[in-house]
């Protein structure tokens, strides 16, 4: 069957959707991205259950009873997939038999972690297989980074009647009061978020056109500007090295790399100089040793127990339960806290699965955001720019993944789509019309 030619509807029969429909399943994907960012908070929104997790759910089913969808690409079996299936096989056993599986802490972990980000990266080739879904998800992410830009402005500048929700104010809700935290209640995935936001209004700035170009120009701004105000160094650092393996993987951008650095340079100036207390906030953050130190604790507790229990480790997120007795006092530097999890994720994963599960991991990330900083090859130009956006929050992702827990449910979803989505070429291909 040949495929119909946009704006018409598909010669297959009466039921069959119009291409420039938009399919159900791709406005629950998309509204799962924007619930994201209040995970874990819904009940301070007089909200029962999550509505990203609801949205996801009904995502996937629809997409499972929509025909049509399958009809267009094949899923293509690759050296990640069988990893991922390897590492949630490893991390569920874990779970079950050290009665992680069914408390609230566990299961989400492996959600938020490891099962839905894979999921989104499977699927990301069928969703987002059209042009004009992938437009959608670009306007979503536009549309987010003004929200989260200008609730970092507002943070900073203290004006907590503007601030919405109003929990985001509430220094007892979350960790880091005082830096831009967001919706998520913590800074570091609220800088991630609003780098994700950054790469993705750039990309905007070069595909659209009238309003949606100036807006997207200004969210590039005040997403830029929200990962300074999130104080969170990790991100910074990610930003600046995501944007210049951006432009040097991007022939068209090299030469401008120069006005790039020199451009970001004196926008961070302007606003350390125009935002009042943002420099102070910036100096102090710059210098603090504390959470060095407890990187330092945890990390090497985590290799105590890889030495000790090299092939099973300690239980999917046990580390916490278990970490006083494997944190011992140094001779340079003091025990600053015991109760968090392993700062460095591939250590996190080593010490509570083994080296079984810390090698499935890397080789999760190798064969797939890795892949897509790679990815060369593309019949359609447009994705181009999208392995351009995943190489960035891959950057971003890959620096702050050495020094956190990474446990944001979003930066983790999103590093994994915009992975599927650079990697369609590689992980899908068209169906030919006899196969339609």
């Amino acid at each position: 069957m040949a495929s119909a030619a946009p704006g018409t509807v598909r010669a297959a029969g009466a039921d069959a959707p119009a291409l420039t429909s938009t399919p159900a399943y791709v406005w629950c994907f998309l509204a799962t991205i924007v619930f994201n960012i209040f995970s874990g908070h819904w009940d301070r929104l007089g909200v029962p259950l999550g509505l990203d997790r609801i949205a996801f759910a009904g995502g996937v089913l629809l997409l499972a009873l929509d025909p049509w969808a399958w009809k267009q690409r094949r899923l293509l079996l690759r050296p990640v997939h069988v990893a991922m299936v390897a590492l949630l096989a490893l991390a569920t056993l874990s779970a079950a038999g050290h009665g992680t599986l069914l408390n609230t802490y566990g299961l989400f972990a492996l959600l938020d972690r490891l099962l839905v980000p894979f999921v989104m990266f499977c699927l990301a080739p069928v969703v987002f297989a059209r042009p004009a879904h992938r437009a959608l998800l670009l306007k979503t992410l536009v549309l987010l980074g003004l929200y989260l830009g200008v609730t970092a402005v507002l943070e900073t500048l203290k004006m907590w009647s503007l601030v919405f929700p109003s929990y985001i104010g509430d220094r007892s809700v979350g960790i880091q009061f005082g830096r831009a935290r967001g919706p998520f209640a913590a800074s570091e995935a609220m800088g991630m978020a609003c780098a994700a936001c950054f790469f993705a209004a750039a990309l905007a700035v070069s595909r659209f056109r009238g309003a949606w170009r100036l807006l997207s120009l200004v969210v590039a701004l005040l997403s830029a500007g929200g990962v300074l105000m999130s104080l969170t160094r990790s991100v910074w650092v990610g930003l600046v090295l995501g944007a210049l393996v951006v432009m040097i993987t991007t022939p068209g951008l090299r030469r401008y790399i120069p006005v790039a650095l020199a451009g970001g340079a004196g926008a961070v100036a302007v606003a350390l100089a125009v935002v009042p207390g943002l420099q102070a906030s910036v100096l102090e953050r710059a210098g603090t040793s504390r959470s060095v130190l407890d990187r330092y604790n945890t990390n090497e507790a985590a290799l105590r127990i890889v030495e000790q229990e090299p092939l099973t480790g300690v239980g999917w997120v046990k580390f916490l339960d278990v970490s006083p007795e494997w944190v011992r006092q140094a001779d340079t530097y003091p025990i600053t806290n015991v109760e968090i999890e392993v700062h460095n994720v591939v250590l996190s994963r080593a010490a509570e699965l083994g080296i079984p599960g810390a090698a499935l991991f890397v080789a999760c990330i190798l064969l797939g955001p890795c892949r897509a900083v790679l990815q060369r090859r593309y019949a359609d130009a447009e994705l181009a720019g999208w392995r351009a956006v995943s190489t960035g929050m891959t950057a971003v992702w890959g620096v702050t993944l050495m020094l956190s827990p990474v446990p944001y449910p979003l930066p983790n979803t999103l590093t994994w789509l915009l992975a599927g989505i650079a990697l369609i070429p590689y992980v899908s291909t068209p169906r030919t019309p006899s196969e339609r």
